[in-house]
């Protein structure tokens, strides 16, 4: 398969749930400026998921412009991929609902968790495939990449578990901490040729 109409899909999926999430924004009734302050804990939970997929994105990108071709494997894990970010709109809201409650924050950590599996398979699954098709400086840079590297160590996934766990003791804590560790200091370190890529 021709990876361009592969990222063609992927960028409407994407571009659908972020359109989703700002929907959830409610329009206060009120026309004073203070009628805003019920929406910020969705707002909040609205702007971590926003940079969540942002980033996701720009790691995606990088990916599949060092990738030839499309594999089988690769087209079900990038569906699989979808499908679990298609659910952050959903935990985002939640979220934005009930900020102090502990049902949606371990419901967000399960969409994370999820999602962090399928991230993982997807690039794992398109290093093969550079591997089968004889783009080894390909599957390095892949391999090379920070959030590759964070996911496939398991020492930092048990500690992201056991930071996740006491997280939940203070509610609040969680999408911060998955600020903290995904965007801040994982997702957002891009390999230093990602700004230079010749489609």
């Amino acid at each position: 398969m021709k990876k361009g109409r592969l990222e063609a899909f992927t960028d409407a999926i994407l571009a659908i749930i972020l359109t989703i999430m700002i929907l959830e924004f409610k329009t206060p009734e009120s026309f004073q400026f203070s009628a805003i302050y019920s929406q910020i804990p969705y707002l909040i939970s609205y702007a971590i998921g926003y940079l969540f997929i942002g980033v996701a994105w720009y790691n995606h990108h990088y990916m599949f412009a060092k990738t030839r071709w499309i594999s089988r494997r690769v087209y079900w894990a990038n569906n699989m991929w979808l499908f679990t970010t298609s659910f952050v709109p959903v935990a985002t809201a939640w979220v934005g609902r009930g900020l102090n409650e502990q049902g949606p924050e371990i419901f967000y950590f399960i969409v994370f968790a999820s999602w962090t599996a399928a991230y993982f398979f997807l690039s794992y699954q398109l290093v093969k495939a550079n591997e089968k098709d004889h783009q080894p400086k390909a599957a390095a840079a892949i391999r090379s990449m920070v959030i590759y590297r964070y996911i496939a160590n398991w020492k930092l996934d048990l500690l992201q578990g056991i930071v996740t766990v006491v997280a939940l003791v203070y509610v609040p804590a969680l999408p911060m901490v998955i600020v903290v560790l995904m965007i801040v200091f994982i997702g957002a370190r891009f390999n230093k040729d990602s700004d230079h890529l010749i489609d």
